[in-house]
């Protein structure tokens, strides 16, 4: 007859160094998760516009009614854009005499993507697309937008 003393317990399926080994992988993975990162982008930015207006908010696309992409807001600064597009009448943005349909997809100060009215990008006019950053749209291959 054979006695288990606490010396000579079982550990378990994985043994201590499985249990370690496991216990480090999964906080890496929390470490990634928790830290909130966005993907890098596939292509560098194509150009940077001046944001004139202030507290600009970043949306998840080219409408007002779309959610925000972050809680930081732009106040004149200058970002990187990679394309704007014609987000059409749904799109469309007023502030006092300047209205604009474009949107221009834009890395913040903080590193967040997301779009941007051009109402509030200087230069161009109202309804049209604004310097600084190419104009995405059918037929139009070499312009790269990173949609989100």
């Amino acid at each position: 007859m054979t006695h288990s003393t606490s010396t000579t317990r079982r550990r378990g399926r994985f043994g201590t160094a499985g249990l370690r080994s496991l216990a480090g992988l999964l906080m890496a993975v929390a470490s990634v998760l928790l830290a909130g990162a966005q993907p890098a982008a596939a292509h560098p930015p194509s150009g940077s516009v001046h944001v004139w207006a202030s507290d600009v908010r970043v949306r998840t696309c080219q409408s007002a009614s779309c959610s925000l992409a972050t809680t930081e807001r732009l106040t004149n600064v200058r970002v990187e854009a990679y394309c704007q597009m014609d987000g059409g009448n749904a799109g469309r943005v007023t502030d006092g005499p300047y209205t604009n349909t474009y949107w221009v997809q834009v890395i913040t100060p903080k590193r967040t993507l997301g779009w941007i009215s051009a109402v509030y990008v200087s230069g161009g006019s109202n309804n049209t697309p604004v310097p600084g950053a190419p104009v995405y749209g059918p037929g139009v291959d070499e312009v790269h937008c990173e949609f989100i």
